[in-house]
């Protein structure tokens, strides 16, 4: 983009003075410069270099600088919070940290990393206590020209990401440039996603592929550590102000936007949106579908960070047809596989499969795990041998990597992927298997209630389905429904679960002030909080099947 469009907009980013911009050749040359100040303090091929550095040029330069290199980033979502960043850099073992001086803060008082990191950049004019500032690396670089970046092979390290740790700990995902190579032509072929095209991301990760893609990446003014509190009229100023064609935000941004006052009017340059992170509410999906222009469909891709993307689906698809399967326990229509990747499911298991059988994937309608092969498949966790023997397949004909997603679901006749659940949130009960996303599709639809999460409850050596509501608030609440009590939204979910097979054995309901959500995306549920939580709730003398929860009245 810097040799075929040079003066065309790379980032618009916000500043105390309003927005500025940063052209292709600007943002290609900052690298540069980057790079060279980078190596001349001895980032080299093969370091591997903590960024901690929010969205802004420098997040962009320093992170292309790093490609250039041909050095390792280590990206670590500050959304994990303060203990598992700490973890995760003590494991990473990073040589280099490169931040602003409230990560370098942390760094220094919390010990992050203290014995593998000899060199340390500050974002800004001073070193604050590091080896240099990105001032003073750009000053090095700026009489020097062009990168000479090094040939590098598909297969050569090229980061290490990690997972939010949601449902586990936090694992770093080993990418190679093969991966990242095939992740962009994916995201294009997929999406139809053209150079010259805008895109307004709330999620850091996902903006890097903009510059990538041949986009104008427009940085939103909002706290990325937590995407809940972005003022949705503020950002639609913006996307009209810079003509956004492309916008991705997590399910909860989503709802933000649907939730808000925002004027179509102000949407109208969009002409597709991305949601990702968690499976996105119907409703949720179809109040923001009202607010874009009639021919934007909204899109969600399915994958993980160790393989991504998986599969995508249309909000057409999903308001017209497979919402109302949802609503009736199926689970959630994740959509058909990408070109070039292909899914399998396999019989449930908790042990580790060493190598591939196509034998043993089951047929359409059978609910197992679903198991990814294609070219963004990463093949292992750093420092991590246990977890990629678990999570990892080797294919002894064709010697490629199949990832196991520790997601369950089923393939329709259709060829298209029902997402049930993670296989570690399944409540296996003395009368049959439960799955998260199938049972909580029912009562969902219940009014008043804003989410549920299914889990299991332990007595006397057998697990007990507990259904755990979140329930809409005050005028919320009253709008939604005319029931004056919380009891009686009890008894209408109690009234729900009875008409569906995958709910009747659910008996025991208890309410809850707020889910424990993560930051990163503020939706993915941590059931195992709420499961520990409804123990405790119910008592060491709860007898299964008879209710003790005793709700106050709504005010």
């Amino acid at each position: 983009m810097a040799a075929a469009e040079p003066d065309r907009p790379a980032i618009h980013y916000p500043t105390r003075r309003g927005y500025e911009t940063l052209t292709f050749r600007e943002l290609n040359a900052y690298s540069d410069r980057l790079a060279h100040g980078l190596a001349s303090v001895g980032v080299v091929r093969g370091t591997r270099t903590a960024l901690m550095v929010p969205p802004s040029p420098e997040f962009f330069a320093l992170t292309f600088a790093l490609f250039k290199i041909a050095a390792v980033p280590v990206l670590i979502d500050p959304g994990m919070g303060v203990k598992n960043l700490g973890k995760c850099l003590g494991e990473a073992e990073p040589e280099a940290f490169l931040g602003v001086a409230k990560a370098h803060l942390a760094r220094r008082i919390l010990g992050w990393a203290r014995k593998s990191i000899r060199t340390t950049v500050n974002v800004g004019r001073r070193r604050f206590f590091c080896t240099r500032s990105t001032r003073e690396l750009s000053d090095t670089g700026a009489s020097l020209g062009e990168y000479p970046t090094p040939p590098v092979t598909a297969d050569d390290p090229a980061a290490i990401l990690f997972t939010s740790g949601s449902t586990g700990i936090a694992k770093g995902a080993e990418y190679t440039h093969g991966i990242f190579a095939a992740q962009v032509a994916m995201l294009r072929a997929t999406y139809g996603i053209e150079p010259g095209e805008v895109d307004f991301c709330t999620f850091p990760l996902f903006a890097l592929f903009g510059p990538a893609l041949g986009m104008t990446c427009v940085i939103p003014e909002m706290d990325f550590s937590r995407p809940i509190t972005i003022d949705p009229e503020k950002a639609a100023n913006t996307i009209r102000r810079f003509g956004v064609t492309n916008f991705f935000g997590s399910p909860a941004v989503v709802r933000r936007f649907a939730d808000s006052s925002v004027s179509p009017v102000s949407l109208a340059t969009v002409k597709r949106a991305l949601s990702a992170g968690a499976p996105v509410p119907a409703d949720s999906l179809k109040r923001f579908a009202e607010k874009l222009p009639t021919s934007t469909e909204i899109f969600t891709p399915y994958g993980a960070t160790e393989a991504l993307p998986v599969a995508s689906i249309g909000s057409r698809e999903i308001l017209e047809e497979t919402r109302f399967l949802t609503d009736q326990g199926k689970g959630v229509c994740v959509g058909k596989p990408v070109a070039g990747v292909t899914v399998y499911v396999v019989p449930i298991t908790d042990d580790a499969i060493p190598e591939w059988d196509e034998s043993t994937c089951l047929p359409p309608g059978e609910i197992g795990e679903f198991v990814v092969r294609g070219p963004v498949v990463t093949k292992g966790y750093f420092k991590r041998p246990e977890q990629t023997r678990l999570a990892k397949i080797r294919d002894p004909r064709t010697g490629e990597t199949l990832h196991r997603m520790g997601d369950v679901g089923y393939l329709d006749d259709r060829g298209r992927l029902w997402y049930c659940g993670r296989k570690s949130h399944r409540v296996v009960t003395p009368t049959g298997t439960l799955y998260t996303e199938m049972v909580e599709g029912v009562f969902n639809t219940v009014p008043g209630v804003f989410r549920t999460a299914l889990v299991g409850v332990v007595r006397d050596g057998f697990t007990y389905p507990v259904v755990i509501v979140e329930y809409l608030r005050g005028r919320e609440f009253a709008n939604a429904v005319g029931l004056p009590t919380v009891l009686g939204l009890l008894a209408a979910l109690q009234e729900t679960g009875r008409r569906f097979e995958v709910t009747r054995s659910v008996q025991e309901f208890l309410c809850h002030p707020g889910f424990p959500v993560d930051i990163r995306h503020n939706s993915k549920i941590f059931r195992e909080k709420l499961a520990v939580w409804a123990d405790k709730k119910l008592g060491p003398k709860w007898n299964p099947g008879t209710s003790t929860d005793q709700p106050d009245r709504i005010g």
